[in-house]
């Protein structure tokens, strides 16, 4: 898992120029079923090319006989539609599906919805999968500090933090969805716009504190992959991940 965050190489100047365009999965599911999603997508496009889904190709995505991976193929494919029917047919699944395809059904659903109003519209998006999810243009982050001294925070250590992080955020055009303490760690779901990198607004906030009184340690943790308990942040911490 890749625990620090870095933007060193500026790879967001798409998302800079295009943000009107650019549509990101407010789904909080796993990384790995998002990306599966994509590749029998590309998989359905290269397979299938034009071709309308038939009634019986409808059948074939939810028969439990049929192989596992050619379902997901199928079913990758029934999201690209724009009918409003498919959409409905595959939210009516959603309720009844295998487990094995329950998270994949969601993904595909969220797809066609957005095919649709994309079409409504008038116009197409970028979409941008990140395992926490987001919201509108901004994609949701865990952040974990630590203090110098291994000691729970103290109450006005506590204020500082939650006062610099708030003041900026609010300069970055962020959203402090959670700040929570836990023994020695200060705990965080950032909300931040896609063509900024987390680790500005979680080093801005921690430096800020430290001209204070120094009592935040250098190292941090953030992932867009999930929340980490504790006992992964001890792991990481301490080098031993």
């Amino acid at each position: 898992m890749q625990h620090i965050y870095e933007n060193n190489s500026n790879p967001m100047d798409f998302f800079q120029r295009y943000p009107h365009k650019i549509k990101v999965v407010d789904l909080e599911l796993d990384i790995k079923t998002q990306m599966e999603y994509f590749a029998f997508l590309s998989e359905a496009s290269q397979e299938y090319g034009n071709e309308n889904p038939t009634n019986a190709f409808r059948e074939q995505a939810f028969d439990t006989s049929v192989p596992l991976k050619e379902r997901k193929r199928k079913l990758a494919w029934l999201s690209c539609s724009e009918e409003v029917e498919v959409l409905r047919t595959l939210e009516q699944y959603e309720e009844s599906c295998p487990e094995d395809v329950k998270d994949f059904v969601t993904m595909c659903i969220y797809q066609c919805r957005t095919g649709i109003e994309s079409a409504l519209l008038g116009e197409r998006h970028a979409v941008v999968v990140s395992g926490m999810g987001g919201k509108d243009n901004r994609i949701r982050y865990f952040a974990a500090l630590a203090t110098l001294s291994g000691e729970p925070w103290s109450t006005t250590e506590q204020h500082l933090l939650h006062e610099e992080l708030m003041l900026t955020s609010k300069e970055y055009d962020a959203v402090v969805e959670m700040l929570e303490f836990s023994g020695k760690y200060a705990k965080m779901l950032l909300l931040t716009p896609i063509t900024l990198s987390p680790v500005t607004i979680v080093r801005k906030a921690k430096n800020a504190s430290n001209e204070l009184g120094v009592f935040i340690s250098q190292q941090e943790v953030i992932t867009n992959i999930s929340l980490l308990p504790d006992e992964k942040l001890d792991g990481i911490f301490s080098g031993e991940e």
